[in-house]
């Protein structure tokens, strides 16, 4: 019992104590790792978004053209989903309205509907730490959405 107690016995404390702590350690930087990847995703499918935006701002009626925009930008990433360019049209207070037919009244006079272009790209999420998959659990699935206004 004293040879346990002694000074000189104590030489594989500190890899007992690296071996209890080191998938802890390992676990949080696994699990910081998926956070930052997920946020840089997330950033890299909005800036897509943008793109495909600056492109609809041109040509809003080319949505063949604008998906393949934001899937340039993305170039090298699987399982990416662009989903169709929607138009919508609202008046100045916010009501939504035909594009085609409506016409919005403000005060007493006729004004022509804005017209908005909504673009979203999606790709689902894989964390590598099961830690992680706990953090971001309400976003399984990153998304980049840009609603612009044409006119």
């Amino acid at each position: 019992m004293r040879r346990l107690l002694s000074r000189l016995d104590r030489r594989g404390i500190g890899a007992v104590e690296f071996a209890l702590i080191a998938p802890v350690l390992l676990l949080l930087l696994f699990s910081m790792y998926d956070v930052a990847n997920a946020m840089w995703r997330s950033t890299r499918l909005e800036m897509a978004a943008r793109a495909g935006a600056q492109y609809a701002y041109a040509k809003p009626q080319d949505t063949a053209g604008i998906t393949n925009t934001v899937l340039g930008q993305l170039s090298g990433w699987q399982n990416v989903t662009v989903s169709s360019p929607q138009m919508t049209c609202k008046c100045d207070n916010g009501a939504a309205i035909d594009c085609t037919a409506g016409s919005c009244l403000m005060g007493s006079t006729l004004q022509a509907p804005i017209g908005y272009i909504s673009i979203v790209v999606t790709q689902p999420f894989q964390s590598i730490s099961p830690f992680s998959s706990y953090l971001l659990l309400s976003r399984p699935t990153l998304s980049g959405r840009v609603e612009l206004r044409l006119h």
